[in-house]
């Protein structure tokens, strides 16, 4: 799993301060409907998370206000064990220091992984389960910090946020498990350098000037036809992309861009060769692709990235078609094409070297629903390395 890589953040032989930090969870999963959502009780979830901060004074590390980086190994009920089952996962992370002019110490984690499901939707015995239908899911987390306490050689935690849990639309049906939690945790390291007890904080500044890159990429996505794409449901079938992209790398870690990616679904045209869907007949192939303009930005840390993208569709007809309401909801969903991953470099980025390449494992969404899954390779070309 490429997520995993998030883990290593190759640094350059620097000095680390290693911990482990046990954590408790408790909440409750936001209904995707009100009238026949299953009932749910509380939430409850345990993890353990290995990782560490670096002192790394010539890289991302100092960039980043010297980020913690590792992975939590997590388990979870959610209140119905019948219909929702248990989650084990395992989520690589990096958790950022924010609010530097606070007196308390925050931090932002950002985690993407992995999930099995014990019970996931069965059309006869588990029919109440539209949320999750695969063993094996995508898993996002994003959580807000605050220490309670900190003595030598230990952290006490707080944190509010937001779990998500979604097959990528690549079996059906795919609402997704949302969840809000709040957790209480318990950060043990070797008291040694004392950087986890009071992190450093830097102000951003830009030390660097800005190198411009372009950047072409493809992709093969899976994605699973639901029922308002046609009678054949859970069948599942590619989508090809490819994109090109320009645009600046910042202070040697931002690296912004905008460009345009071409979509073609093999579903929307097998689709169109089984029924007919009037005007979309006429050019199946043209009807069943889909052009997006976009703009996106990587956090470039080391020889891992994490990738974010805003895109609008330009065209894309056939889902149009397919989705004729005209609540502003749906509206929202037929303009905007959303794309969240993570992306591993052959090269240390924090070199800027002329010449890069990277594989990348995504999720693409219309706005926050998904589309299907996608794993990429990638190219890039950087002028003004020098």
């Amino acid at each position: 799993m490429l997520a995993i890589t998030t883990v290593l953040f190759s640094q350059n032989n620097n000095k680390r301060q290693p911990y482990i930090q046990p954590e408790y969870f408790i909440g409750k999963v936001i209904p995707n409907y009100a009238d026949t959502f299953p009932k749910t009780g509380l939430q409850h979830g345990f993890s353990l998370n290995i990782g560490s901060q670096s002192s790394d004074t010539t890289g991302w590390a100092k960039y980043y206000n010297y980020a913690e980086t590792g992975v939590m190994l997590n388990y979870s009920t959610f209140g119905n064990n019948k219909v929702f089952g248990h989650s084990f996962s395992i989520n690589p992370y990096v958790s950022f220091p924010v609010f530097n002019k606070a007196k308390a110490d925050y931090h932002l984690k950002i985690g993407m992984g992995l999930a099995y499901f014990t019970t996931h939707w069965d059309s006869i015995d588990n029919y109440a389960n539209n949320m999750i239908s695969s063993d094996f899911t995508w898993e996002f987390k994003l959580f807000l910090y605050r220490n309670l306490l900190a003595t030598d050689g230990f952290n006490l935690r707080m944190g509010f946020g937001f779990s998500h849990e979604s097959n990528g639309h690549t079996v059906m049906p795919n609402m997704g498990i949302n969840s809000a939690l709040l957790s209480l945790s318990g950060q043990f390291y070797k008291r040694k350098d004392n950087l986890l007890e009071t992190p450093p904080r830097i102000k951003g500044k830009n030390h660097s000037p800005k190198k411009f890159f372009i950047r072409f990429r493809e992709g093969m996505g899976w994605h699973a036809q639901n029922e308002e794409e046609g009678p054949k449901e859970h069948r599942i079938l590619p989508v090809y992309a490819s994109s090109f992209g320009a645009g600046y790398i910042y202070n040697n870690h931002l690296k912004l861009r905008a460009g345009l990616t071409y979509k073609f679904y093999e579903q929307y045209r097998t689709h169109l060769s089984e029924f007919d869907e009037g005007s979309l007949n006429d050019n199946p192939t043209l009807s069943s692709s889909a052009i997006v303009f976009y703009i996106g930005n990587e956090f470039l840390m080391s020889h891992v990235s994490m990738d974010v993208e805003l895109g609008f569709n330009l065209y894309k007809p056939f889902y149009r078609k397919q989705h004729p309401s005209a609540k502003i909801g749906i509206e929202l969903m037929k303009l905007v094409a959303t794309r969240l991953g993570v992306n591993l470099y052959l090269f240390n980025t924090n070199k800027i070297p002329k010449h890069n390449f990277f594989v990348g494992g995504n999720i693409n969404a219309n706005l926050g629903k998904a589309d299907f899954t996608e794993f990429s390779l990638g190219y890039t070309y950087t002028l003004n390395n020098n």
